[in-house]
């Protein structure tokens, strides 16, 4: 049995990257795992880890000394399910759990690639969900090369090459998408963190404000302890708890609704459209009076208004001035009006973001209503919290339907989805 001066080993805890987790206690019975590793190159990243001190990282409280060249490296306990064990108990997590998550996990990412440290393995059985619901990103001391990550997790570029901070984005971005069930709204907010070329993935401190995108955190429930016992087994049994449902596509990721309207209003929403009118205009092109003279070339300049509208709505954190912009009580104004709730509440402010339309044409047609198949394009802005300054960098166009219902004296988007492949 491994002895660790100081401390007390009780047993094996499990198992991780860097090898077996010891359970330990100190001289005054205070609980804490420990693992054993080469003094190698790995110290110099432990010391490093060992000066963070963040929520939702583990604590690393002593490194010891070993015979044979070895060295014990004693962290927190951190009591509580991983988040595949939680998801195998009881489906998928909601939106608001997902934003829970999301943010500690991506804030977590954020003060180590902060050190120049990547993880190389964020998974959901890196992820456990601590007392008070605390989501904790564990597995931090790392691989030695042996390892790449849990498959299903492991982005495109690491079949030849070494983990990377854009890796570590895109295996979080999966992880979430995975915990959601794969939910449209969730892969619309993760968006281009899924991206295959590295280079179009956000930065993790970028990518943890994009959790607004889904409205307020929510603390994560646990189901009890029985169950989450045979959720355990269960996993240990089944590998494939931790492979996701299904490869998701760039395309798909990065668009789907408006909270998608061309969505993201956190990953930026347009400035004006080329030929686009004085946004204080009403939406019904000048001359224009009915469905049937709804072309394409004026559907383009009314949604381009509507568009438009709705990006100074966000950007003045105005909900009154959705009225412009949507049909009363349709989904995706809810989800607008929330995310300028968060905005108010967290003091949240973007500046010069827009939407460009790349194309446009007519999908369906009817009196009173006009389905119109959209290219759009985000464009670079700034957003502001806490003080901070995030540049968000364009995005790559993607495809969207827009239905306009004719209301009252102009027109109004009724729904936006992400367009359906044959």
């Amino acid at each position: 049995m491994t002895t660790i001066p100081g401390y007390e080993v009780m047993g094996p805890a499990g198992f991780g990257a860097a090898g077996a987790v010891l359970a330990v206690r100190d001289e005054r019975g205070e609980p804490w795992v420990a693992t054993i590793v080469p003094e190698d190159e790995r110290i110099e990243r432990i010391r490093r880890l060992a000066e963070l001190r963040h929520a939702h990282l583990p604590e690393i409280h002593q490194m010891v000394k070993l015979t044979g060249g070895r060295v014990a490296v004693v962290m927190e306990l951190v009591v509580g399910p991983a988040l595949a064990t939680l998801v195998n108990s009881r489906s998928s997590l909601g939106a608001g759990e997902v934003v829970t998550v999301w943010r500690a996990a991506a804030d977590a990412l954020a003060a180590l690639h902060g050190r120049g440290l990547v993880h190389g393995d964020v998974s959901p059985a890196n992820i456990l969900i601590g007392p008070g619901g605390r989501p904790v990103l564990i597995d931090v001391i790392g691989h030695g090369g042996a390892e790449r990550g849990h498959t299903g997790y492991v982005p495109p570029e690491l079949d030849d090459g070494p983990a990377t901070a854009p890796a570590d984005v895109w295996s979080l971005g999966r992880t979430l998408a995975w915990a959601s069930g794969d939910d449209p709204a969730v892969l619309s907010a993760v968006g281009s963190a899924l991206a295959d070329d590295p280079r179009d993935r956000p930065t993790a401190r970028d990518f943890a404000t994009w959790a607004f995108l889904l409205g307020r955190g929510a603390p994560v429930e646990l189901p009890s302890a029985p169950t989450l016992a045979g959720a355990q087994l269960r996993a240990a049994s089944a590998p494939t708890v931790l492979a996701p449902h299904r490869r998701v596509t760039t395309r798909v990721v990065a668009v789907a609704g408006v909270a998608v309207l061309v969505a993201a209003a956190v990953m930026a929403l347009a400035s004006p459209v080329a030929g686009a009118r004085d946004a204080s205009a009403p939406p019904t092109p000048r001359g224009l009076e009915g469905w049937s003279t709804l072309t394409e070339a004026s559907a383009a300049e009314v949604v381009g208004q509507l568009l438009e509208r709705r990006d100074q709505a966000l950007a003045d954190r105005d909900a009154a001035a959705l009225d412009g912009v949507y049909v009363t009580g349709v989904a995706d104004r809810t989800r607008d009006e929330d995310l300028i709730r968060e905005m108010v509440a967290t003091d949240l402010v973007f500046e010069g973001y827009g939407t460009a339309i790349e194309q446009l044409s007519a999908v369906a047609r009817s009196r009173g209503t006009f389905t119109a198949r959209l290219e759009v394009r985000q464009l670079a802005h700034r957003r502001i919290l806490g003080g901070e300054i995030v540049e968000i960098p364009a995005q790559r166009a993607h495809c969207v339907d827009v239905d306009l219902t004719e209301d009252g004296p102009g027109w109004r988007i009724a729904e936006v989805r992400t367009c359906r492949t044959p």
